[in-house]
């Protein structure tokens, strides 16, 4: 199943590599959702080389329900509410992977993206107030199709990409870093919420939490399919914004939901039938997405229970991704 994204088309001072590793205390929204589960929390800050930096977040083990009530507007019948245990702690990317941090990648690496290697990707046009997708040579993660800084979040990246940088990252770090599992980026996002969005049930309240199709992209593509739907708010941003300019859920990580959707570890595929631990799917061809992006409205992708998936070379101007660590 394709939704979304078918439009149109560690301790202080320890070094390993060219990456330190250090731990310290987190920021006080994270601190207090720690203390709530009864843990201390804790960030991870890893050192990519030339002064950039990934810092991940870490968050406690505990339960919620993964999905969303029947009565819940522009739910899916993929979205079966169920109870899911996160058994252990782990530690999740305070933003999006960065356009710096993905170029710090592939400058070590040399790594070529499936955009890179096939010479082309959708790229992103507005043209007659409609805003649409055509296939463009030279289009990728260095040209998305509309302007990015170092701290935005990469786009422009496939599965296979996001991947390719975890595997690079865990060499690098000695940590074990992997895409989040569906179900540790559900209970990341909710935060302890059971609302349809990270910041209650309506939406017009979601002014400075995340940077959705509201008001701002309306401007620039007012004749697009009323499908798509636009937050009556203004953030500020038509595309994507620098990572972290929206508030922070109760464990201190920003956008989670806007910006760009963030690819998760497993298969897209039903949910487990009943109460669930660790749960993800083996089998598929797709790949999860999660989270919405600056192109998704109200009833769309930036709901915390709303799924996606896509093949696992799919890139795009609105799909990106964040990562995880397995906490010490």
């Amino acid at each position: 199943m394709m939704k979304t994204c078918a439009m149109g088309l560690i301790v202080v001072g320890v070094f390993v590599a060219v990456v330190r590793v250090d731990w310290t205390k987190s920021t006080p929204p994270a601190q207090q959702a720690a203390a709530r589960a009864g843990a201390v929390a804790r960030e991870l800050t890893l050192d990519l080389g030339d002064k950039v930096i990934l810092t991940l977040v870490e968050i406690p083990a505990g339960k919620f329900l993964m999905g969303s009530p029947m009565a819940e507007k522009g739910r899916q019948d993929d979205e079966v509410q169920h109870e899911v245990t996160i058994s252990k702690p782990f530690c999740m990317g305070e933003t999006h992977v960065t356009v710096d941090q993905f170029a710090a990648f592939a400058r070590d690496s040399g790594y070529k993206t499936d955009a890179e290697k096939s010479g082309w990707s959708p790229a992103l046009s507005i043209s007659g107030g409609i805003l649409d997708a055509n296939k463009t040579d030279g289009c990728s993660w260095r040209s998305p199709s509309f302007d990015q800084k170092g701290d935005h979040p990469v786009v422009q990246v496939s599965w296979n990409d996001a991947m390719a940088f975890c595997d690079w990252l865990s060499r690098k770090s000695g940590k074990t870093i992997s895409l989040p599992t569906e179900a540790q980026w559900e209970y990341a996002c909710r935060a302890g919420t059971e609302t349809t969005y990270p910041w209650g049930d309506n939406p017009d309240d979601g002014a400075g939490f995340a940077n959705c199709a509201d008001q701002s992209l309306k401007r620039r593509v007012p004749n697009s399919p009323a499908v798509i739907g636009f937050f009556n708010w203004d953030d500020g941003f038509v595309f994507t914004s620098p990572v972290g300019s929206f508030k922070a859920n109760p464990f201190g990580i920003f956008d989670m939901v806007g910006n760009a959707n963030q690819w998760c570890q497993e298969r897209y595929g039903d949910y487990d039938a009943g109460a669930t631990i660790d749960p993800g799917a083996k089998t598929g061809s797709l790949r999860v997405l999660r989270g919405g992006s600056w192109f998704d409205g109200p009833a769309g992708g930036c709901r915390s229970a709303c799924r996606d998936g896509s093949d696992p070379d799919f890139r795009c101007g609105y799909n990106g991704f964040r990562v995880t660590a397995v906490a010490d």
